[in-house]
């Protein structure tokens, strides 16, 4: 299955709050998400994407998009 790289960052106290979101690598996904839909990691949590950004080009690890995710 062909699906599309992209890189997220977790924003753990919420955009434009506190501490800067952290890098948390790239995923392999079927479509590009969108702001709203939800993501859960190897260990169950659960985090919604606040933030689609669709990259010009693939960056050097593939990536076509970053998506910043808030908790819950």
């Amino acid at each position: 299955m062909a699906g599309y790289r992209v890189r997220v960052w977790f924003d753990a106290d919420g955009l434009g709050v506190g501490a800067p979101a952290r890098d948390r690598g790239v995923i392999e996904l079927p479509v590009i998400p969108q702001p709203g839909m939800e993501l859960a990691d190897d260990d169950g949590k659960v985090a919604t994407i606040r933030r689609v950004v669709l990259l010009h080009e693939p960056g050097p690890d593939g990536a076509v998009a970053v998506l910043v995710c808030a908790p819950g």
